[in-house]
């Protein structure tokens, strides 16, 4: 075995001279075990090692060592380490013997890693570093011995004989009242004083236990039941042998001849134990019972000792079992067949036992009196009439209570069980509780009822009738039960009626009759009420819970000829079956007046009734609350539900319907109220066949499947259809002003719609063929309508769309309309936060944005209006838009926009085509392709990427950027601005003005427009009409002066002047410049020209300073001239030399004022006739061809 902690104790510790341990083994230790022994300090996981370890020795049993032998351990410290039993080595010699100060010393088997501690003994406690008891699992007191205050030596001297067991010893040294100790100066471990060492090896020694008994005593114990409450029936155990130490016992419980009934509902446990305390001679055991009024024998349970202990003693028992009898002391006990008939009053109590027969023709007479409890008839026999079995006899008043048990028979030829005369004043109760028969067997003129209580009609009086699941309540031919006044029936077994012949009609299972106030059916699961015509009937308003079956064999399952402003209530997990026999009417429930309807089971009518008796339906009802439950079934051969006056008049009350089940008319009817109330229906489930609604403002919700027509009636009726709901008919919302909503999250479709004046779409996903006929739309928020035909008129919420596949007219859409393949919308009016997009196939037309978007994707839109932040996204095409105050149009790459207008404020940013578009002071920023944009006032921005083509500017501004390009602009007014971009063949009249930080090539400038070129501005090919004007700071070139002004501040290069001037002006540059017939060039004062060509006769070059021109002249012919501002004309002084070059391809004419001299370089042959020289009217000198009158007269004095 292995030991644990308590397996041995120490006796003995000794810190003085050799050092000694002592210790006691309190069960065996077998052969070859080690334990060792250390003062190494534990710090609750693990010992200390290394230096700061002390020594261990292991002892080993070398024999096995029986409980209650003491071993000492001696010269720990000094001599030859030795033990008094066993043997013992050190396995760690560091530091070894034991301190008479501070020591803690373990006991310890298993490896110093991983050790189970068996004992400790300490002088100086276990809170100090020497070691603790955490960790270990021991307990100072119990399985360590805790000393205190450093003694040098302590050993036990408490007893080692008597104690019952070594349990006790161990507890008496853990008492360290038991021991003795020293702690003076020196070594007095030999001093002849008590402790000594080495200590005693006195064995300890276990006493034999006593012998004892228990008894029951006594053995038999009776007590009378009592008719309520509980009482305690004890029973005492008595102990022989003397009294020491406690004794347990237990034993077993049999029930014997009682029940559960007799204690209470639940028998006594199968088992019982208990003790009698040390020093007591006896304890109790004790059995509570339960009473009740019930007749029956003295009834026995027994009690069982089957065990007992004591620690201290050995235990037999004596009389091991005790008799309890539970005596009775209820009513009168009929116990043999009897043949005389008993009256009961007041309070009496009768039982027919089983196997016992009571007869004769009334056996039992109730002549009523006491209320409380009243009589009792507890029947477990038979009891049968010739007549009746249970009658009253004169004016009954009191409470009757008839128990039938399991087994038991109550007959009668006519009535079974007949209560007469409990009439208007009485009070009491009348109670049948039946798990045997009760039935009426008599036909024809001796029939009767199973119970005939119909004479109970007192307000103060209550029936109660409890049909078990082994009851059954029957008659032959007759109603099985007529109930009393205020009646409930619960039901778990059978209550049928028969018909007795052919003839027979009219038998109901339950019949309430007519002078009754009604009552309450509960008809159990297992529950069946079986009518030969109705299951239940009457004539006033009663309620039914049916969890079983109810079934009215040739007629109703349930009939009421209820009052009109009545309700009668049923609730249905079972069957409730109306059968139709021969053509008759019979229904499932046939309620007169009002009901509540609650099913969870099936509501059937079977059969098809003649054409002349209406219809058979599942309910025929007056009006109320039918609410037919998940699993539910209204079910019917022919219509399953009729509401109305039971004539087809109008209904009398409001009827809602509420259908999680399924509601079927097999005749292709489901539903059809009568009358003007406001009805309501709540679908979820599924209803097969039409559902027609009257007058009133009726409401049907469909979240299920109706499988046929609707027809609402007049009225101003609500239809909701639920997404996902399916309605496979056509929806007639008759006369009124009707309203559909379509809601829920998923999708569905809406069929044919009828006589409907508004749709509201309020969730889901919903797919409408036609909406011709509404005169008011609505889509609300988180909704879709799929429009597959046409519609006018409909508001879409923000948060909802419109698919529009079909035609959608004057739509006003705050939230999203959507126009696919094959759609059109015309006039819809897009309000803020509102989108229409048109995709490819679509078509809108008209549409007027007063904010929102419209998005053209592959579709194609026209006639459309944006206003005040709206926005036009165009990937399709676009035309004749108009774009007003804060509206935008944006044509993408794959969108095309044809005859849009820009109001002013408006903008239209084009990264396609745009065709056509007029600015009347708004902005189009073209990225794409404008083409034959008309700007009256606004501007037109081509930016990088973008051209525009074919612009005409009357006002306003034409902007080309960087990337850019403009071609075939034409300008009458207004301006052109060309930033870093190309522009080709602008035309320029007008007052208009072309501005050129870029490039501009063959600009035509006319009558009273400008060209300016930038410094960072270049123009080619430029012509310049007369009127018009090109300021050239940039670079001009080619440019063709034809009667107009070009004025050189920067550079030109080539220009013709075929008419009108060319002016460089100071920083100017002129490069190549060719002077046409008539035309001038004026180089003025800082300017400068780079050869110069005279293109015809009378060409000018005026030069403010001659040093300006460099280069070459050419072309130089009659009635041109060169004038030279510099060169002061004086006659006789200034003069003229030619001198050819060596080539004779040019030469070079020298004219010196004396003081300034010009030199001209030519290309040509010319001599120096070829020049004449005069004045230039205001102090230059003026070069002319003498072929001119004047110069030809100046000639001779120039050359002689």
């Amino acid at each position: 075995m292995s030991l644990t902690a308590g397996c041995i104790a120490f006796t003995g510790f000794n810190g003085d001279g050799n050092d000694n341990l002592s210790f006691v083994a309190l069960t065996d230790i077998p052969q070859g075990t080690v334990i060792n022994f250390t003062d190494s300090n534990w710090n609750g996981t693990s010992f200390a090692t290394g230096s700061s370890a002390e020594s261990t020795m292991a002892w080993t049993a070398t024999s096995a060592i029986a409980a209650g032998t003491v071993i000492d351990i001696n010269n720990i410290g000094k001599g030859t380490l030795g033990a008094s039993a066993g043997s013992v080595t050190f396995t760690n010699a560091n530091n070894t013997g034991l301190s008479n100060d501070s020591e803690v010393v373990y006991a310890y088997v298993g490896s110093s890693t991983s050790p189970t501690f068996l004992a400790a003994i300490s002088n100086v406690g276990y809170s100090t570093s020497d070691g603790t008891l955490t960790g270990t699992g021991l307990v100072a007191g119990q399985t360590a011995v805790s000393f205190t205050g450093g003694l040098d030596i302590v050993g036990y001297n408490g007893p080692r004989s008597g104690l019952a067991s070594f349990a006790d010893y161990l507890a008496a040294i853990g008492n360290t009242a038991n021991w003795v100790t020293q702690n003076g100066s020196g070594d007095q471990s030999t001093d002849g004083t008590a402790p000594d060492a080495p200590f005693p090896t006195t064995a300890f020694t276990v006493a034999a236990p006593a012998a004892q008994s228990i008894s029951f005593s006594p053995s038999s114990v009776s007590v009378a039941e009592g008719d309520s409450g509980t009482k305690t029936m004890t029973f005492t155990i008595v102990r022989a042998g003397g009294t020491t130490g406690a004794i347990s016992f237990s034993g077993s419980f049999a029930a014997g001849t009682t029940n559960a009934a007799d204690y209470g509902g639940t028998l006594p446990g199968s088992t019982f134990s208990g003790s009698i305390a040390a020093g007591a001679t006896s304890a109790t055991v004790t059995i509570t019972i339960s009473g009740d009024t019930t007749p029956e024998p003295d009834e026995s349970f027994t009690l069982t000792l089957t065990g007992a202990s004591n620690p201290s003693a050995t235990v037999t028992i004596g009389t091991a079992t005790a008799t309890g009898t539970i005596t009775n002391d209820d009513g009168t006990v009929l116990s043999s067949n009897s043949s005389s008939p008993i009256t009961l009053a007041n309070n009496d109590h009768l039982t027919v036992l089983g196997g016992v027969t009571l007869s004769a023709s009334t056996p039992v007479t109730w002549i009523g009196g006491s209320t409380s409890p009243g009589a009792l008839l507890d029947n477990f026999g038979t009891i049968t009439g010739t007549s009746r079995a249970i009658a009253t006899s004169g004016s009954a008043s009191g409470s009757f209570t008839i128990h039938n048990e399991a087994g038991a028979t109550i007959t009668a030829t006519k009535d079974a069980v007949k209560i007469s005369n409990l009439v208007s004043g009485t009070s009491g109760t009348f109670t049948v509780n039946n798990e045997g028969t009760i039935a009426s067997t008599g036909t024809g003129s001796n029939a009767g009822q199973a119970l005939d209580l119909d004479d109970i009609n007192s307000s103060g009086v209550h029936t109660v009738i409890n049909n078990a699941a082994t009851g059954m309540i029957s008659a032959a031919d007759a109603d099985a039960i007529r109930p009393g006044a205020n009646a409930t029936i619960n039901n778990y077994g059978q209550i049928v009626s028969h018909n007795g012949s052919a003839s027979s009609t009219g038998n109901d299972a339950i019949d309430f009759q007519s002078v009754n106030t009604g009552g309450i059916v509960n008809n159990f699961a297992g529950g069946v009420i079986d009518g030969a015509r109705h299951g239940i009937t009457g004539d006033q308003p009663i309620t039914v819970t049916n969890d079983g079956t109810i079934t009215g064999e040739a007629g109703s399952g349930i009939n009421m000829d209820s009052s009109a402003n009545t309700t009668t209530v049923v609730t249905n997990r079972g069957t409730i079956t109306g059968t139709s026999v021969n053509g008759a009417d019979a229904d499932g429930v046939d309620v007169d007046g009002l009901v509540s309807i609650d099913n969870f089971g099936t509501i059937g009518a079977v059969g098809l009734v003649a054409a002349a008796n209406g219809l058979n339906e599942a309910l025929a009802i007056g009006g109320g609350t039918v609410h037919n439950e998940v699993g539910g079934l209204i079910v019917s051969d022919q219509r399953a539900i009729t509401v109305d006056d039971s004539n087809d008049g109008s209904a009398f009350g409001a009827m809602t319907i509420i259908n999680d089940g399924t509601i079927r008319g097999d005749n292709g009817e489901a539903i059809s109220i009568t009358g003007t109330y406001g009805d309501t229906i709540a679908n979820t489930g599924s209803i097969f066949g039409s559902v027609a609604m009257d007058g009133g403002n009726d409401t049907l919700t469909n979240s299920g499947t109706i499988g046929g027509d609707v027809a609402m009636g007049a009225g101003d009726d609500t239809i909701t259809l639920v997404a996902g709901s399916v309605l496979t008919g056509t929806i007639d919302g008759g006369d009124g002003l009707d309203t559909l909503v379509l809601s829920g999250n998923g999708g569905g479709t809406l069929g044919t719609v009828t006589n409907v004046e508004k749709l509201d779409v309020q969730g889901g996903t919903w797919r409408i063929q036609d909406a011709t006929g509404y005169s008011d739309i609505a889509v609300e928020s988180g909704a879709k309508m799929i429009l597959m035909g046409s519609a006018a008129g409909a508001a879409i919420a923000a948060g909802g769309t419109q698919y529009v596949y079909g035609s959608a007219s004057g739509s006003t859409v705050s939230g999203d309309q959507v126009i696919e393949a094959g759609g059109s919308a015309s006039g819809s009016t897009i309000t803020v936060g509102g989108e229409q997009d048109v995709y490819a196939g679509g078509v809108a037309t008209g549409t007027i944005m007063d904010g929102g978007s419209q998005g053209v994707y592959g579709g194609a839109v026209s006639l459309t209006t944006i206003g005040d932040g709206a926005i036009q996204h165009l990937h399709g095409s676009a035309t004749t838009t108009i774009v007003n105050d804060g509206g935008e149009q944006n044509v993408y790459a794959d969108g095309a926009a044809t005859g849009t207008t820009l109001n002013a404020g408006g903008m239209q940013i084009d990264w396609g085509t745009a065709i056509s578009t007029t600015l009347n002071g708004g902005e189009q920023y073209v990225f794409g392709t404008a083409s034959l944009t008309t700007l009256n006032s606004g501007v037109q921005i081509v930016e990088s990427g973008g051209a525009a083509n074919s612009t005409t500017i009357h006002g306003g501004e034409q902007d080309v950027y960087a990337g850019g390009t403009a071609i075939g602009t034409v300008m009458d007014g207004g301006s052109q601005a060309v930033y870093g971009a190309v522009v080709i063949q602008t035309t320029i009249s007008g007052c208009a003005i072309q501005y050129l930080h870029g490039s501009a090539i063959t600009t035509t400038i006319n009558d009273g427009s400008k060209q300016a070129i930038y410094a960072d501005g270049s123009a080619t090919g430029a012509v310049v009409n007369a009127g018009g004007e090109q300021i050239d700071w940039g670079l001009a070139t080619a440019t063709i002066v034809n009667g107009g002004t070009q004025y050189v501040y920067g550079d030109a290069t080539g220009t013709t002047i075929l008419a009108g001037t060319q002016h460089v002006q100071s920083g100017g540059n002129a490069v190549s410049t060719t002077i046409g017939s008539g035309a001038l060039a004026y180089v003025h004062s800082g300017g400068a020209a780079n050869g110069v060509a005279f293109a015809g006769p009378n060409a000018s070059l005026v030069l403010d300073q001659s040093s300006a021109l460099t280069g070459s002249i050419s072309g130089w012919q009659a009635n041109d001239s060169i004038d030279l501002g510099d060169i002061l004309f004086s006659d006789g002084v200034t003069s003229l030399a030619y001198s050819q070059n060596g080539d004779n391809s040019g030469g070079t004419l020298t004219v010196s004022d004396g003081a300034h001299t010009a030199t001209l370089s030519l290309l040509g042959q010319y001599t120096a006739a070829d020049f004449a020289l005069s004045s230039d009217g205001h102090g230059g000198t003026l070069i002319t061809d003498p072929a001119v009158a004047q110069q030809a007269q100046l000639a001779p004095a120039l050359h002689g």
